[in-house]
C-alpha cells in the first residue's frame, strides 16, 4: 500500500469523518442508542406477552398454533440508528453560514438538518 499524500488524507477524512448535527451532547449517542435498543425490544416483548395472555385449560394442538401465529402475525418494531453527517458537509455548511452572517443574510440558510439539499 503506498503512502497517501496530506491533501488525499485530508479529502478522505472528509468523507469518512462523522459529525454529530442532531443537537445531542458529544458522547450521548454511546448511552441513548443501547437505550433506544432496548425500549424497542422491551415493546416488542410486551406486544408478545399480550397476545400470549390465555388463561384456560391447556390448549390443544390446534390453539397452541394459532396462539404461536398470533405472535409471528404482528412484524416487531425495529429502531434504526441515523447516521451523522459527513464532515465534509458540516464544514462546507459552516462556512457557508459564516459567510451570510457576514453579509447580513443570516436568514437564508435554514437550519444544518437541510444541509444536503
Amino acid at each position: 500500500m503506498r503512502k497517501r499524500t496530506p491533501q488525499e488524507k485530508k479529502e478522505l477524512s472528509y468523507k469518512r469523518d462523522r459529525r454529530n448535527v442532531y443537537g445531542e451532547a458529544p458522547h450521548a449517542a454511546r448511552k441513548n442508542v443501547p437505550l433506544r435498543k432496548a425500549i424497542r425490544n422491551r415493546a416488542n416483548r410486551h406486544v408478545a406477552n399480550q397476545s400470549l395472555s390465555y388463561q384456560g385449560p391447556a390448549p390443544d394442538d390446534d390453539l397452541a398454533d394459532e396462539l404461536e401465529s398470533r405472535i409471528h402475525h404482528r412484524a416487531p418494531h425495529e429502531w434504526e440508528k441515523m447516521p451523522h453527517a459527513p464532515l465534509g458537509e458540516v464544514i462546507d455548511y459552516k462556512s457557508r453560514k459564516r459567510k451570510s452572517i457576514r453579509e447580513g443574510d443570516s436568514r437564508s440558510l435554514g437550519y444544518l438538518g437541510k444541509m444536503a439539499a
